[in-house]
C-alpha cells in the first residue's frame, strides 16, 4: 500500500509531501493518524542532533488514531478501535530483551526517525503489540503526548520503587517535567519542581508541587540531603553534583534526557556516607505503556497542548524550534 506522508530531507530542510511503500504483515495494524504531536526530539531528529537521523525523515514519533486493517494474527484490536502509537514501531520477540518484557531494548527494533517512518503522515503500519488501545477517558489530542513523553517519564519512575510518600523532585519542568510532576502527585509523593526559570512557578504550584529556584543557591543549600528521588528531563548542562547532593544517603537520580554537551561529575558524591545511584531510562516497555494509560485515565491526567491542522507542520516545527510553544503542539488531521 501507498502511505501518503510529509518528509524532511536533509537536516534542517522543511517538511515536504513525501510517499512509501508499505506492506501490512500478519502482526501488524494499518492506523490512521489523526493526532501527532511536534515534540522537541522530532525537531531534535529534524535538525540531526544525535548524529543518527536517516533521511528522508517522517518525524513525528507520539501519535493517535484510528485502526483501519488489522492482520491475521491481531486478536486484540480491530477496525475502528482508537489507539496511541509511539517512538518504537516494532521489536522482534525472540532476544532476551523481548522475552523478559523489557522489549525497548531489542536490538532489531526499529524505530521513528532512526530506521522507521513517524506520525507525519496520513497512516501509519505498526506491529499490533505497539499500538495501544486508548481508555475513554482520555481525550486524543491532549493524550498524544502520553505516548513517548508520558511512558519515558513514568518508565523512569516506577524503576526506582519508591516507597509511598516520598519526597522527590523533577528537574527542568517543560513537557516531560510537567507530565512527571502530574504522574508523581497522581501517585501521592510530595513533589518539587527545581526549575531557573520563575516563569515556571504558577504552572509548578497548579500542578500541586513546590516550586524551586534551582539558581537559588541558599535554596539548593537548604534541601541537600532531602530527596529520595530525582528525575532530571534537562537537554542543557547543568551541575550534577549539586543535584546528586540534593540526595539522601539512599536516593536515586534517573536521567530521562540528554544535554548535547558532557556534564562533569565526581564519582565520590555517589558514596559520601550514603549509598546513591544514577540510572538513565530509554522510554518504557509495553507494560509500561498500559500501566501509565490506566493511571492517566484514572487520574486525569493529561498535559495542556495546542491543536494545529497538519498542513501547517512546517510553522509547528519552527514554533518547536523557537521555543515558542507552551505545552506541546498538536498537528490534527490529514494531508
Amino acid at each position: 500500500m501507498r502511505i501518503r506522508a510529509y518528509a524532511v530531507m536533509k537536516p534542517g530542510g522543511p517538511a515536504e509531501p513525501f510517499e512509501y511503500d508499505a506492506d501490512l504483515g500478519p502482526d501488524d495494524v494499518l492506523v490512521r493518524i489523526t493526532h501527532r504531536s511536534i515534540a522537541r526530539g522530532d525537531v531534535q531528529a529534524i535538525d540531526d542532533d544525535w548524529g543518527d537521523t536517516r533521511y528522508p525523515l517522517v518525524p513525528c514519533h507520539e501519535m493517535v488514531g484510528v485502526v483501519e486493517r488489522a492482520g491475521a494474527q491481531v486478536a486484540h484490536l480491530r477496525p475502528g478501535d482508537r489507539v496511541g502509537v509511539g517512538y518504537q514501531l516494532r521489536a522482534c520477540f525472540a532476544c532476551p530483551h523481548c522475552l523478559r518484557g523489557t522489549e525497548q531494548f531489542c536490538a532489531r527494533q526499529v524505530v521513528v526517525a532512526v530506521n522507521g517512518y513517524g506520525g507525519l503522515a496520513e497512516h501509519v503500519v505498526v506491529d499490533g503489540r505497539f499500538a495501544f488501545a486508548i481508555p475513554p477517558a482520555l481525550d486524543s489530542a491532549a493524550s498524544t503526548p502520553l505516548f513517548s513523553s508520558g511512558v519515558t517519564v513514568y518508565s523512569g519512575i516506577a524503576h526506582a520503587s519508591l516507597p509511598e510518600r516520598s519526597r522527590v523532585a523533577v528537574l527542568g519542568v517543560g513537557g516531560l517535567g510537567a507530565l512527571a510532576l502530574r504522574f508523581l502527585v497522581a501517585m501521592g509523593h510530595t513533589v518539587s519542581g527545581l526549575s531557573h526559570s520563575p516563569a515556571k512557578r504558577a504552572m509548578v504550584k497548579a500542578l500541586g508541587a513546590e516550586f524551586i529556584d534551582s539558581a537559588d543557591l541558599s535554596a539548593m543549600t537548604e534541601r541537600r540531603a532531602t530527596f529520595d528521588f530525582i528525575l532530571s528531563t534537562l537537554n542543557v548542562p547543568f551541575d550534577l553534583d549539586a543535584c546528586v547532593r540534593l540526595l539522601t544517603p539512599e536516593g536515586q537520580l534517573c536521567v530521562v534526557a540528554s544535554p548535547l554537551q558532557p556534564v562533569s561529575f565526581s564519582l565520590g558524591a555517589l558514596y559520601d556516607y550514603g549509598r546513591r545511584r544514577i540510572y538513565g531510562n530509554y522510554v518504557g516497555s509495553r507494560a509500561d505503556s498500559v500501566r501509565m494509560l490506566e493511571l492517566a485515565a484514572a487520574k486525569h491526567i493529561q498535559p495542556p497542548v495546542e491543536v494545529m491542522p497538519l498542513s501547517r507542520a512546517n510553522e509547528a516545527i519552527a514554533r518547536v524550534r523557537n521555543r515558542e510553544v507552551e505545552g506541546r503542539v498538536v498537528l490534527e488531521g490529514g494531508a
